[in-house]
């Protein structure tokens, strides 16, 4: 990255990030926000999605044959301060045809994230283990970042008390503003044009209508379904309590009780795995 952004800027509002990225990554300049100049090679001859499976492979992995991805803090479609869920789809589809991985190793350590996007990379994880084996490691897999492992071959914990793994369950936060302006003496009305009575009806200056409400508690709903039912299939015959769709983290003992994971083990467990799977 630029010396200057790694240098001098300490701070950057998130809300920004969007914009930043779109100019550095079309600049006429090289750059990359991750790759090393000695990989520039790799690049043009087998394009970046091989360059960073490289890369990754080099930076995390015991074992040069198998892929080690690193999904590390909040998950998105883009990704904030993270590669972003698109990313990693695009990543496992590439590992998935090439003859130099055996197979792969998802690094887990996240809370979770948003909906948006996580069903395709569960879904990318899952066409990944009809081609090659896939493994996942954590000591720390929540919501969203069980979602994508859920598929895998084998689920490996960190064996440490802090350990968790869970929260499969779906929930939307809603800010009401509407008593605070009151308070401060503000009298917040938004517009619609005529034919826009619908618009922005879930907003934090206005109360939920019915309908909004009512709106909301399906999609989380269908959320919720579609999100228990990828773990259900992924983890077909061993998942042993209903207990783990209600939402609830679980600690290390518990989560091998239940089916949540498979095994204790570390990173060079998980790829050693990998290997024995492919053979």
């Amino acid at each position: 990255m630029n010396p200057l952004l790694t240098q001098y800027i300490w701070q950057i509002c998130e809300t920004h990030i969007p914009e930043l990225q779109f100019n550095l990554r079309s600049s006429k300049a090289p750059f990359s926000h991750t790759l090393p100049a000695s990989f520039d090679a790799i690049v043009k001859a087998g394009g970046y999605e091989k360059a960073y499976n490289e890369y990754f492979t080099q930076a995390y992995s015991t074992d040069k044959r198998v892929l080690v991805l690193p999904i590390h803090g909040e998950i998105s479609r883009s990704g904030y301060w993270n590669y972003g869920n698109d990313f990693y789809v695009r990543q496992l589809n590439a590992a998935a045809k090439d003859p130099d991985f055996a197979g792969a190793v998802l690094d887990v350590n996240s809370g979770g994230g948003s909906a948006d996007s996580t069903p395709e990379l569960c879904q990318a994880v899952a066409n990944f283990k009809k081609v090659k084996p896939i493994n996942a490691v954590s000591a720390y897999a929540a919501s969203a970042a069980y979602y994508i492992i859920s598929p895998c071959n084998e689920i490996f914990i960190i064996d440490q008390a802090a350990s968790s793994m869970g929260s499969i369950g779906t929930l939307l936060l809603y800010e009401n503003y509407v008593e605070y302006l009151k308070m401060q003496g503000i009298s917040m009305e938004i517009m619609r044009a005529t034919a826009s009575t619908n618009k922005a009806r879930v907003n934090p200056y206005e109360e939920l209508t019915p309908e909004a409400r009512a709106g909301l508690q399906a999609m989380l709903d269908a959320c919720q379904k579609e999100f228990a039912g990828a773990v259900k299939r992924g983890r077909s015959g061993k998942i042993t309590s209903s207990e783990v769709f209600t939402g609830l983290m679980f600690g290390l003992d518990d989560c091998l009780k239940y089916g949540l994971a498979d095994k204790k083990g570390n990173l060079a467990d998980a790829v050693n795995s990998v290997l024995e799977l492919s053979k």
